[in-house]
């Protein structure tokens, strides 16, 4: 039986509409934006939204095993926070064996040295009901300078990323081939930017959303299923680790203004956003650590004299009275447990894990600063 032309109407109407809209849309933006799209620039380096649902699940978990009584109420939880060196030099195993002061710990880690990154992608810990009692970050001084978007890099190409892994840098919108039928403007060869900044108003309206709901973390995303153990067999494994591959690191870092001593800037944006999460982390009760990880000693010999100096004038002039503890571990491996710049092989990884989780059952007058959280 033949369709009859009349019934296609509507769903004709209103595919052609949404087509009209989505044409529409390309030329509103190019108005609005501008020629360069300089609006919507990132701060800092993209990190990329798998990381974040990968952040939101293991919370998520750790929230479910707490509903479902696998975790009493009374469980004195320990959150490690920090980025890929946090990922490669600390394992769970050694501070639920020996660091006393959490009974169970999760490590959480992001990726790139910035402060407002690793802010960013950790929100989902203040929606577990299970509020941490210990939490420690895994710092570099390089973190107060941040990793800012630079706007020569390629938007969805591969790009080795600092160290040895490479990311394929997608979204939808990247993607979205009908997009290519456009006429060519910064709003379409840069469809990643786009679809990242729309990306992040909505992830910051969905944290409003539910922060205010009252919900908890195993509402918003899907608990995975092992909570606990980040493995980070492949970053200790691979085998292109040639001197080429550190020299792409520190290259990476110089570009972004890592060795320049007038980049670090006590009262700049990161120090603020390391500030607001020492601040926000005691607010729900926690004791708060600083652990500044190891370098490589040919990066340390290239770091200015004042970055760390003003990793600690910050916290100094932000809690004078009562300063986190930071336990300072940025020269104490020799560089045989360093897989590059920065990140630790698998036995330097068990060494410092050692190291850490002793000194978390150490007294506050061992840190660099004075008293303790």
């Amino acid at each position: 039986m033949p369709i009859k032309i009349s019934r296609l109407r509507g769903p004709l109407v209103v595919a052609a509409g949404g087509a009209l809209i989505f044409a529409a849309m390309h030329y509103v933006l190019c108005f609005a934006l501008g020629p360069d799209g300089a609006a919507v620039y990132p701060r800092q380096r993209f990190l990329g939204w798998p990381l974040y649902e990968h952040i939101w699940q293991r919370v998520a978990a750790v929230d479910r095993l707490h509903h479902q009584g696998q975790l009493p109420a009374d469980t004195r939880l320990g959150v490690y926070m920090g980025v890929s060196t946090t990922a490669t030099g600390i394992q769970r195993r050694f501070l639920d064996a020996r660091a006393t002061t959490a009974d169970r710990w999760i490590v959480l880690s992001g990726a790139g040295l910035s402060f407002e990154n690793l802010e960013s992608v950790m929100h989902p810990v203040f929606f577990s009901s299970l509020k941490p009692t210990t939490v420690v970050f895994g710092v570099h001084p390089q973190m107060l300078v941040g990793e800012r978007f630079l706007g020569t890099e390629p938007s969805t190409s591969q790009q080795q990323v600092v160290g040895r892994r490479r990311r394929m840098r997608e979204s939808r919108f990247a993607t979205f081939p009908a997009l290519g039928w456009l006429g060519k403007h910064w709003a379409v060869d840069h469809r990643f930017i786009m679809g990242e900044f729309l990306r992040s108003y909505v992830y910051a309206l969905r944290l409003c959303v539910f922060y205010f709901g009252g919900v908890t973390a195993d509402c918003l995303s899907t608990p995975a299923a092992e909570p606990w153990d980040d493995d980070p067999l492949l970053l200790w494994n691979l085998d292109d680790l040639e001197n080429q591959f550190a020299q792409m690191q520190t290259d990476f870092w110089s570009k972004r203004g890592h060795f320049d001593p007038k980049n670090y800037d006590p009262q700049g944006a990161q120090a603020r956003s390391l500030v607001r999460m020492i601040r926000a982390y005691r607010d729900l009760g926690a004791k708060v650590y600083l652990v500044i990880m190891p370098l490589r000693s040919t990066t340390r010999r290239v770091l200015p004299a004042n970055a760390k100096p003003c990793l600690l004038q910050v916290v100094h002039d932000a809690f004078p009275e009562n300063p986190p503890t930071i336990i300072d571990f940025q020269e104490v491996l020799p560089d045989k447990y360093f897989a590059d710049e920065a990140h630790l092989s698998k036995s330097g990884s068990d060494r410092l894990s050692k190291l850490v989780a002793e000194k978390l059952r150490a007294t506050p007058a061992n840190s660099l600063v004075p008293g303790g959280s």
